[in-house]
């Protein structure tokens, strides 16, 4: 009876692991397929580091109690390196370093959740603010690259945190896009670049309705060299309090609410639905520089997806080059969620990178440290 009971035992694990093996192949797809016709596969994409988790712990099991089966589990291993070296950096973690190496241009970039203008009540905007305020004070970089930024456009006014971040901090010019207008034109939200250095040239890519976004560039004058700075934020899924519940159920063993994650599913579909023109923009604008160029933004989507495939392109990822480990930014839900991103082209490298845990925002920031090393 044991050995019987012992029997149905392994051929549900076994089941099992199929399953999750063949979920962890669709998910080794999503970098390749678009979401325009494969979104079902893009929602694989998201959870691939749980599908690959599960997946080493089943080969650790069959490898003692069936080796033969450990085969199957190894096989989609292998065939997952391409997203395990794409989703983790293996750079040895170091401490920042807050003295900046000469000839380096440091680069911030950060999604500032509209300066907490939903926040509960004005104290905590503030509070989360000032941590924001401080956090680039304090790294003193060269480049700094805001999405989701909001700000009053009358000068003198409180809540003008352009003219705030630029005096405090000492960026001498900006370019913003002027995305989202707000009381009658009076406040406005989007993507602003700050820079210490000259700003020579700008230019903006509007995104299709009813996406109120864009890509914005600045050619930034380093010395006798030209660099073009982007920026940009896609789509996002706008979870709400309802879908951020059913997650939550989902992470504590709950089975959620079926009318509910039919509204996640919605929602998680409309954004990779939009994000898949959206990545056509980013690349016809930033293809057309022939300059040094920092990409940098909230592309709304992990490394194991088609967005990052396909925006990343032949650019180094500056978290994967000089970090270790999965570097969430997105501070809700999953801790995988990396969708904050500075990319470069190969006139650079990059000396370290790290995040920004400061607060304020339910995104973490990204700065890095990079160096022009060939002329253009």
């Amino acid at each position: 009876m044991a050995i019987q009971w012992k029997r149905y035992v392994l051929k549900a694990i076994f089941l099992g692991n199929i399953i999750c093996l063949i979920l962890l192949a669709g998910s080794n797809l999503a970098p390749y397929l678009s979401p325009a016709n494969w979104w079902p596969v893009s929602l694989l994409g998201l959870i691939f580091p749980l599908l690959f988790a599960l997946t080493v712990l089943f080969c650790i099991f069959w490898f003692i109690v069936q080796r033969r089966k450990a085969a199957y589990c190894l096989l989609l291993i292998l065939s997952s390196i391409p997203n395990i070296i794409s989703s983790f950096g293996f750079y040895p973690g170091k401490v920042f370093r807050a003295t900046k190496p000469a000839n380096t241009i440091r680069v911030i970039t950060w999604n500032v959740g509209l300066m907490n203008y939903m926040a509960s009540d004005s104290t905590t905007a503030r509070s989360n603010n000032k941590k924001i305020l401080d956090a680039l004070q304090n790294f003193d970089a060269d480049i700094v690259c805001l999405q989701e930024f909001f700000t009053a456009v009358k000068p003198g006014n409180y809540y003008n945190l352009t003219d705030s971040i630029a005096r405090v901090s000492g960026f001498p010019y900006h370019y913003f896009s002027f995305d989202y207008p707000k009381f009658n034109g009076e406040f406005y939200s989007g993507s602003i670049i700050f820079s210490k250095h000259k700003i020579v040239d700008t230019a903006k890519a509007i995104y299709e309705k009813p996406f109120a976004g864009s890509i914005i560039r600045a050619g930034v004058q380093i010395g006798s060299d030209t660099v073009d700075i982007f920026t940009t934020r896609l789509q996002s899924v706008h979870f709400g309090k309802n879908e951020y519940r059913i997650l939550n159920s989902l992470k504590k063993g709950g089975d959620g609410n079926l009318s509910g994650s039919k509204s996640l599913i919605r929602k998680l579909r409309f954004g990779y639905h939009e994000r898949t023109g959206q990545v056509e923009l980013v690349k016809a604008a930033y293809l057309s520089s022939h300059r040094p160029m920092i990409l940098t933004g909230d592309l709304n989507d992990v490394p194991s997806s088609y967005t990052y495939r396909q925006i990343k392109g032949d650019m180094q990822d500056a978290w994967l080059n000089k970090n270790f480990g999965m570097g969430r930014t997105f501070r809700l839900i999953f801790p995988t969620l990396r969708i904050d991103y500075i990319f470069y082209n190969d006139f650079f490298t990059c000396s370290q990178t790290s995040r920004i845990l400061s607060g304020g925002s339910d995104h973490h920031g990204l700065v890095t440290d990079i160096q022009l090393q060939r002329q253009p």
